[in-house]
């Protein structure tokens, strides 16, 4: 008798086993068949782009796309779509018209472009343009230039260096380059294939690391403002003739404002340098008519849940994301409007398929990520516990993993495993199935600067998407060409389906996702 139960036991296991291999590639076959043959992606990420347009944070326009993407999720039948608001202080910054020419030595209009969070000029200004090469050294700043910026528009900063246009605009990573990440034995920090630095440090001094570096410049704008200067120019050397104003950084309510500050393209940057740099002073005519204003409705995470179907696991979170705000020069297309589309469109997936997970997904498109993490970073703190406390509330333990998408519109190539080892033979078995579209490759990498570093912190498996580069940090991050046109349907439709299939299959584990040590 023993004999016999031992056979049917081992039957019974087979069989258990045969119907769950049957039911999972079922799951996928119906994944599958909504992401790649009845896909929407490139209707959402048009939609957010074409229609509701830059999001920046704090902003009207900020609200009307997300009271849209609310809309959306509920018309497909997502369990909860809510708002959290994550800012009291964070201002909106709005731009009705400008405009910059130069009129002597001869009449140019000069590409530019206002960054974020600038005042206003009071209507049309004219006035000589100066100099400014170095100003790092406040102190030898305030002794030169003192007494001679009345009436004076700044040009600011280094004349980019020439570029030829031999190198590619536009790549994916090789075969070599994603080997050698691999090949990663270490998390950090050398990630061949993006920045990678020390999580926790990061995390903790969020603020004091984006005040040093986004606002340092904030006690040479208050000079300049003192000594009666009349606008400010400056340049990222984004060739050919890119615009790149990513921003001043002084968003929240208590932060004092810069002059009318202008970005310029390199070409125009680099002829306005030589002609001062042989004596010739141009004229600088320009006006700026923006608005700033505080309405701390505008400033909301968008969360959307569908609720899982097991008794015992449906507390448990699955949890993916994309921040949902973008700079203000173009549409916010790859950044991240791309990310954005994607994650939404795995919830429409998974309720299009009729699945049953057995875990809750929730969907999390974050504000202010462009600001240092703020829209995540107050979500995490409500919900997971304070930085810099010990203390955790018991929901980071009821979240299983969280998926994120911010580099751009690239095809997923794989994941980063941001140092977690247990992980790894998880995510080579949930990515098997779709091995020939090479998304399936995976480094033990830390990659840094978007909004998985919170939950990472927390100790929550946190994992970020490794992307095809394309376009993304040549031409379209943070620049007046984030725009429709860089975003490719093939990598869209890819990067959709399997993030769906794995969402899918990571809530229907017995068990969570393992942690880190």
């Amino acid at each position: 008798m023993k004999g016999i139960f031992k056979k049917c036991t081992v039957v019974f296991w087979l069989v258990a086993a045969t119907m769950y291999s049957q039911t999972k590639s079922q799951a996928l076959a119906k994944i599958n068949t909504e992401g790649f043959q009845k896909s929407q992606v490139m209707n959402l990420v048009t939609d957010l782009s074409d229609v509701y347009g830059p999001r920046l944070t704090g902003t009207d326009q900020y609200l009307t796309a997300a009271e849209w993407a609310k809309k959306t999720m509920e018309s497909w039948g997502v369990d909860k779509v809510y708002f959290e608001n994550y800012c009291d202080d964070c201002m909106g910054w709005e731009v009705n018209s400008f405009n910059m020419e130069m009129t002597e030595p001869a009449y140019m209009k000069i590409q530019a472009y206002p960054y974020a969070w600038t005042e206003s000029s009071k209507g049309e200004q004219i006035g000589e343009l100066i100099w400014i090469e170095n100003h790092d050294d406040l102190e030898k700043v305030k002794k030169e230039w003192s007494g001679k910026l009345q009436g004076k528009t700044v040009i600011i900063g280094a004349a980019p260096k020439q570029n030829m246009l031999f190198d590619a605009l536009s790549t994916r990573y090789t075969e070599e380059e994603i080997e050698e990440a691999e090949k990663s034995i270490v998390p950090a920090p050398t990630n061949p294939l993006g920045p990678s630095i020390g999580n926790v440090e990061l995390i903790k001094n969020i603020d004091a690391i984006f005040n040093s570096i986004m606002r340092k410049n904030d006690g040479f704008f208050e000079f300049l403002k003192e000594e009666g200067a009349l606008s400010i120019l400056g340049t990222t050397p984004f060739y050919p003739g890119i615009l790149h104003p990513s921003g001043t950084y002084n968003f929240r309510e208590s932060h004092v404002k810069p002059l009318p500050y202008f970005a310029l393209s390199p070409e125009n940057f680099g002829k306005l340098s030589r002609l001062i740099g042989r004596g010739i002073n141009p004229k600088i005519k320009f006006h700026l008519d923006s608005e700033l204003y505080l309405k701390p409705e505008n400033n909301v995470n968008i969360i959307g849940e569908i609720t899982g179907t097991d008794s015992k696991l449906k507390d448990e979170v699955v949890m993916i994301g994309a921040h949902f705000d973008s700079w203000h020069p173009a549409s916010g297309a790859t950044d991240n409007g791309a990310g954005t589309a994607v994650m939404m469109e795995v919830m429409r997936i998974i309720k299009a398929t009729g699945v049953k997970p057995k875990r809750t997904i929730r969907i999390a498109l974050w504000g202010g990520e462009e600001q240092g993490y703020v829209g995540s970073m107050a979500y995490a703190q409500e919900h997971y516990g304070k930085v810099k406390e010990t203390t955790r509330k018991k929901e980071v333990e009821k979240i299983s993993a969280y998926l994120n998408m911010d580099n751009g519109a690239g095809q997923m190539r794989g994941i980063y495993l941001q140092g977690n080892e247990a992980v790894k033979p998880i995510f080579e078995e949930m990515l098997a199935p779709y091995s020939h579209l090479d998304v399936d490759n995976l480094t033990i990498q830390n990659t840094n600067f978007t909004d998985h570093d919170v939950f990472d912190y927390y100790k929550i498996p946190g994992f970020q998407i490794i992307q095809d580069k394309l376009n993304y940090s040549t031409v379209t991050h943070h620049t007046n060409l984030d725009a429709l046109e860089y975003v490719p349907e093939r990598d869209m439709k890819i990067n959709a389906t399997v993030i769906a299939a794995l969402v899918y299959q990571i809530a229907q584990k017995e068990t969570r996702m393992p942690r880190e040590d």
